[in-house]
């Protein structure tokens, strides 16, 4: 079985690299996407630097937008069939590069649908743009262009949840769309009451996101906290070291976040001690991996023996949108009776 996954440019490698531990075989990559063969469609619900996954890819090339958009109108006309679609559907045409070729993908997906209109309208008012999210794969119509003239086609199709989130202008920071997009791939977010502790929060992006959703935050760091944060009626700023810090209530905290520009070795002997001592429940924490080996690091994490694996109920890690080198985990900490 063929899957078409896609990731951020120049990480095509570290994707391939890291899908060979799932029993994944690279066959082909290109910029910011990787063809591999497989037997297991659940291993991609845990690959770090995925993005989407198409299933069983077909490749479609022309040589001008014309002809390219007759043979899409007509693929799909044939994968549709006598089939009746009473239900809205899902539909993507994108590419992992910025600029002009996501712009041609856009012109394409304009001229397919302006065609589609006119041989079956019921069924382009059914279209919804996107995959929704989720652990199962979902029918609908997903192009992935390669190149100017040559796509990547998939009835089936996956998305880990990366997207770009919109700025709050109110937010200190723009690490609040980092922390925004988290808390959507992870599926939960803080709630009404429920007690943050930001480790490493100056300016207060993190914090902010936290606020909004009616919760309390404890915000550790040396640095200054911003308006509107700064004077927030439900934080306390603590100014002091946030590797430092230790928790000392009997209780744990709902969330622990964590975006602090330190080695990764130092952050996950933090985490180890928050977990092994559950100071906390759920978790956000970002890891600056920078140059290091990415792989090596998820296996370490990963480790059913001596990584944070065995203190998480849930652990998700993903390479976000928002991030840059960097790579966010998400979870949740196992009770004491669990371990």
């Amino acid at each position: 079985m063929d899957f078409l996954i896609t990731c951020k440019s120049n990480y095509e490698k570290i994707l391939a690299r890291e899908s060979d531990g799932y029993q994944l075989k690279p066959s082909q990559q290109g910029q910011g996407w990787v063809l591999l063969k497989g037997d297991d469609k659940a291993a991609f619900t845990d690959l770090c630097f995925a993005c989407h996954v198409l299933l069983s890819p077909l490749n479609v090339s022309a040589a001008s937008v014309n002809a390219l958009t007759e043979k899409l109108v007509n693929l799909f006309g044939q994968h549709v069939g006598s089939t009746r679609i009473l239900g809205p559907w899902p539909f993507l045409f994108f590419s992992s590069t910025e600029g002009p070729l996501i712009q041609h993908a856009k012109t394409v997906e304009k001229y397919c649908f302006q065609k589609l209109q006119k041989k079956m309208s019921r069924v382009t008012k059914l279209a919804r743009e996107g995959i929704p999210a989720g652990a199962k794969f979902a029918e609908g119509f997903f192009v992935y262009f390669t190149g100017f003239n040559q796509a990547l086609v998939s009835f089936q199709a996956l998305s880990q949840g990366q997207q770009r989130m919109t700025m709050d202008p109110q937010a200190p920071s723009r690490s609040y769309l980092k922390i925004e997009e988290s808390f959507q791939v992870f599926g939960r977010a803080p709630r009404e009451n429920e007690k943050v502790i930001d480790l490493g929060a100056s300016p207060g992006g993190w914090s902010h996101s936290a606020l909004k959703r009616g919760a309390s935050v404890i915000a550790v760091d040396n640095g200054p906290l911003r308006e509107p944060v700064k004077s927030h009626p439900r934080v306390h700023h603590l100014k002091a070291d946030a590797l430092k810090y230790r928790h000392e209530e009997a209780l744990p905290v709902d969330w622990l976040l964590c975006d602090v520009l330190e080695k990764p070795e130092m952050i996950l002997e933090l985490l180890e001690k928050w977990f092994s001592h559950r100071w906390c429940r759920f978790f956000i924490v970002n890891l600056k991996v920078g140059r290091l080996d990415s792989v090596a690091l998820l296996k370490s994490i990963r480790d059913k023996n001596k990584g944070l694996a065995p203190y998480c109920k849930e652990l998700c890690i993903r390479q976000l949108y928002h991030d840059r080198e960097e790579i966010t985990l998400m979870g949740e900490v196992k009770p004491p009776s669990s371990s």
